[in-house]
């Protein structure tokens, strides 16, 4: 039986409470599939969804009483990780610089500006300041260079243990948020099915780790955060699973195609999680950014950059001349004031 239908239930059933969900319409989507226009597969998903739906609700009233709790020591590593970097990022930043990456690296929005915030929501770019996939991309690019030390699959797999647990740390580092949650569970799924050369579809990540998510935490399914990750990841997917960089989807590394440029998959799936979160951004705040377009080309590949610098000053800080960490922090205080003076253009 596909995970498909059982993602689809779980989820509905932990939405019920906060959306008017028809029955119909879950039903529908249990059975669009074509391939499973069959009597038999017919009945056989009108048989689980009788089960689920009788064995959820006294599911989540058990874990009402039995919530979960993290271990101590994971727990511990992750304070000790999130200390190591907030210290880290004062020592090579400071001023919008060092609010900005301790939004970005951390988690801690705490120290940005109100004009910040707007800012980045007229250009429909505030994705970039939550903890996600997004920054696991980038921690795992890092590490490429590890994967090609030697080719042997004891080293290969040894990488891979060392960079999954590091991530599940970092999780645990910057709140354990949904996004971040189901960007390092996805992560460490797919790396595992290409250790093993697992034949599954890409869409079977997400939808796996949401599942995780409800049995462990099911209140995390009414957060807005987990709603629009998800909305946002499965419209990526759904949009670009025919395209050639349906490798970049499947295990999360980048491949390189000689006749489609990077910028362009950049706008398919900027497209794709636009379309995706649009319905539950304007339910909840009164519509999406005109401007995601430019914003997503052109605001956030400078920021990116700065994400880059900031992890190798993270890492290199107390080795790199502080008139490079100068000269940075002034490059990036008049870029942020450029985009702050011309989105208040744009919004008047």
């Amino acid at each position: 039986m596909p995970l498909y239908p059982i993602f689809i239930l779980l989820i509905a059933i932990g939405l019920r409470e906060q959306y008017t969900i028809s029955a119909s319409a879950v039903l529908g989507l249990l059975l669009w599939s074509p391939r499973w226009h069959r009597p038999t597969r017919d009945l056989q998903l009108l048989m689980l969804a009788a089960l689920i739906l009788t064995i959820a609700p006294t599911y989540l009233e058990w874990r009402q009483w039995y919530r979960y709790e993290p271990p101590e020591v994971l727990a511990g590593a992750g304070a000790v990780l999130r200390q190591w970097l907030t210290g880290r990022i004062a020592e090579a930043a400071h001023g919008r610089l060092a609010f900005f990456l301790q939004a970005v690296l951390v988690g801690d929005k705490g120290g940005l500006q109100e004009d910040t915030l707007a800012a980045f929501g007229v250009l429909g770019i505030k994705h970039m300041l939550a903890v996600s996939g997004f920054h696991v991309g980038i921690l795992t690019s890092m590490t490429l260079p590890l994967s090609k030390v030697h080719q042997h699959r004891y080293w290969q797999w040894l990488v891979q243990g060392v960079l999954v647990v590091f991530l599940v740390v970092y999780a645990t580092a910057v709140g354990g948020g949904p996004s971040v949650v189901r960007a390092v569970g996805s992560f460490a799924l797919a790396r595992l099915a290409l250790a093993r050369r697992w034949k599954v579809a890409s869409m079977h990540w997400p939808m796996a780790v949401g599942l995780g998510c409800f049995l462990v935490a099911p209140e995390m399914v009414e957060e807005l955060g987990f709603q629009l990750s998800y909305a946002a990841v499965l419209a990526i997917l759904i949009v670009l699973r025919q395209s050639p960089w349906a490798d970049f989807m499947h295990h999360y590394q980048m491949v390189k195609h000689p006749k489609l440029p990077v910028w362009l998959l950049t706008l398919q799936i900027s497209l794709a999680a636009w379309i995706g979160t649009l319905p539950l951004v304007s339910y909840h705040f009164g519509g999406g950014s005109p401007y995601f377009i430019l914003g997503n080309l052109l605001v956030v590949p400078v920021y990116t950059l700065f994400i880059w610098t900031g992890l190798c000053a993270v890492f290199l800080g107390p080795w790199m001349p502080r008139i490079w960490l100068e000269w940075w922090n002034v490059a990036f205080e008049y870029w942020d004031q450029w985009v702050l003076t011309n989105t208040l253009l744009l919004s008047t």
